[in-house]
Parts: structure tokens; C-alpha cells; sequence
């Protein structure tokens, strides 16, 4: 069994400072997109969840060198699901942990349906 040739179905979560503005926002998923796919990958959806207010507040790794702010209260939720092996994605984590813009970031190998349907059940 190869480990780097393995695709895994992952999806990424981004918390974005609020004021990001839309060319900075898409050259985040473009460079994160570009990297999944040159890697073999498939990025599947894309979603932005908007603007919400965060259950507490989140501190950036550094402050922001326009407006010099350093806590956060509210930001943008982005999601993105792809398929990509456990190279590519530790690789798309170091992307997004050195862009400013972004203040935290998770990876999870999400759970599809059709996972749930091939699960085993348990004898009884």
C-alpha cells in the first residue's frame, strides 16, 4: 500500500479576518486550489459562510500591518472539500498558515454519505 498515492476526502476550514477584501479572498482558494491539483488532487466545493460573529475572541499571530489590529471578534467562514493525499495536504496547511489573512485554519477527513452507508454494523 503506497501511503502517498492514498486520496483522502478532506475539508478545510478557514476563519478569514473580516475585512479581507475579495481579490485577497480568492487568491487564498485560488493558491490553496492550484496546490491540490498539481499534487493530483480534486478540489470538490467551495463555500463561504459569510461573515459571523466568533463564539470568543481570537487573537492573529500578528497585527495586521494596515490597520495594526491584533484581536478579532468576528470573520469569515470558508469552507473547502477536497481529495488530496496526506503529503498535499500537510503541504496546503503551511500555505495557509503563513498567509496573514487567514486566522486559524482545520483540516478533517470529512465524513461523506456514502461512508455512513459502508460503515459496518454491529451484530446482534
Amino acid at each position: 500500500l503506497n501511503l502517498a498515492s492514498t486520496m483522502v476526502f478532506y475539508e478545510c476550514l478557514m476563519l478569514v479576518k473580516h475585512h479581507t477584501n475579495f481579490k485577497a479572498l480568492t487568491n487564498i482558494v485560488k493558491t490553496m486550489s492550484l496546490k491540490v491539483v498539481d499534487n493530483g488532487g480534486i478540489v470538490r466545493s467551495i463555500q463561504n459562510h459569510g461573515i459571523r460573529q466568533f463564539p470568543h475572541r481570537i487573537q492573529a499571530k500578528h497585527p495586521d500591518f494596515k490597520t495594526g489590529q491584533r484581536y478579532y471578534e468576528k470573520g469569515r467562514y470558508i469552507s473547502v472539500y477536497y481529495d488530496a493525499n496526506p503529503n498535499t495536504q500537510s503541504q496546503v496547511q503551511n500555505l495557509l498558515s503563513l498567509n496573514d489573512q487567514v486566522l486559524r485554519q482545520t483540516h478533517l477527513k470529512a465524513r461523506s454519505k456514502l461512508d455512513f452507508i459502508t460503515m459496518q454494523r454491529p451484530e446482534k
